[in-house]
């Protein structure tokens, strides 16, 4: 790359930031909606941006509110729905407090009101703290927290009763079908170790027949946060009734593969996986999602090698050799086994 297009390359990126900034910043030109609130008084502190994007920008006010005993300290995250749907979210999240995530341990954060002139949906701040950055610190496992996930996760799978659509039938040979054909122009030397592994996961998949649950759609380390107390879920915009073996899965491969990027192997989470399943299974979790969570194993390190490789490639590779036969190990669980 020359210099002249290397410095065109930087400006169209900043060019792309600021616009995104332009966009979530527009956000904050108002206070919050909170209308679940009923507030009587609104003085808005502070207000921040946390995070940029085209369709999704996500922003923070610190207010102080006074819903008629005095006022009080409160923050708000607001998440932009620029292509709809955040009026929905919020029914969500307020039907799952409804059905018990409430709870003093196991939460979904509370909605606190929808401006449908901005798309900007109020809701409750999460504790700090993300299962990721755990990860993050050490390979070894906090073993309570993380089996509270599991538990959080299982109690998920029982609810009945909320507004989320049907998973569409061809949805994993879709997604699985555009990460082969972009892989195996990224690694033509493995083109058909992708081809006959995408093959054998979608086999695996379509023979799995299991009922469709609640799912999360996106239930991994990232969109977990913690505190001493509470397990808090966000971002529930990929939630649908789906095989709960696919948030199982999801949940285990972003966290092997997080786990390999920080600590230099596929086995440094591995612990972490026991005690997640633990938690689930101990929780009234279906034994028979978690035998057939490795297909989706498989299915997400395909999804996270099409990430690194493509959307946002890395200059290392030298993770791809160990990736792939892990992908191949999942559709091959040893007898009676059912975890990776």
């Amino acid at each position: 790359m020359t210099a002249g297009t290397s410095t065109g390359a930087d400006a169209a990126s900043e060019a792309r930031r600021a616009e995104r900034r332009a966009i979530a910043e527009s956000l904050l030109e108002s206070p919050p909606p909170l209308q679940q609130l009923g507030a009587r008084r609104v003085v808005v502190r502070e207000r921040s941006v946390v995070h940029l994007s085209r369709s999704r920008p996500v922003v923070r006010w610190e207010l102080t509110v006074d819903t008629g005993s005095g006022p009080a300290p409160l923050t708000v995250i607001g998440k932009g729905y620029r292509k709809g749907g955040g009026e929905e979210a919020g029914r969500l999240l307020g039907q799952l407090r409804r059905a018990g995530f409430d709870d003093p341990r196991l939460q979904v954060p509370a909605p606190f009101g929808f401006d449908p002139l901005r798309q900007v949906l109020a809701q409750e701040e999460a504790p700090p703290t993300t299962l990721r950055t755990l990860l993050d610190a050490a390979p070894e496992p906090a073993a309570p927290a993380v089996g509270q996930v599991g538990r959080w996760l299982a109690r998920l799978h029982g609810v009945h009763g909320v507004d989320v659509p049907v998973l569409p039938g061809d949805f994993e040979r879709h997604k699985l079908t555009e990460y082969a054909t972009a892989l195996v122009e990224a690694l033509p030397a493995a083109a058909a170790r992708l081809r006959a592994l995408t093959a054998r996961t979608l086999d695996v998949l379509a023979a799995g027949g299991a009922r469709p649950v609640v799912t999360h759609g996106d239930f991994q380390p990232g969109n977990i946060h913690l505190d001493e107390d509470r397990v808090v879920v966000i971002d529930f915009d990929r939630a649908a009734y789906a095989p709960a073996a696919r948030d199982l899965g999801h949940f285990i491969g972003q966290t092997l593969t997080m786990g390999a990027s920080r600590h230099g192997s596929l086995e440094a989470a591995a612990a972490w996986v026991e005690a997640f399943l633990h938690g689930y299974t101990t929780a009234g979790g279906d034994p028979a999602a978690v035998a057939a969570a490795p297909a989706y194993v498989a299915r997400t390190f395909a999804e996270v090698l099409f990430y690194r490789l493509v959307v946002r490639p890395v200059p290392d590779r030298s993770f791809v050799s160990a990736w792939l036969d892990a992908w191949e190990r999942c559709l091959d669980p040893p007898p009676g086994g059912g975890r990776t």
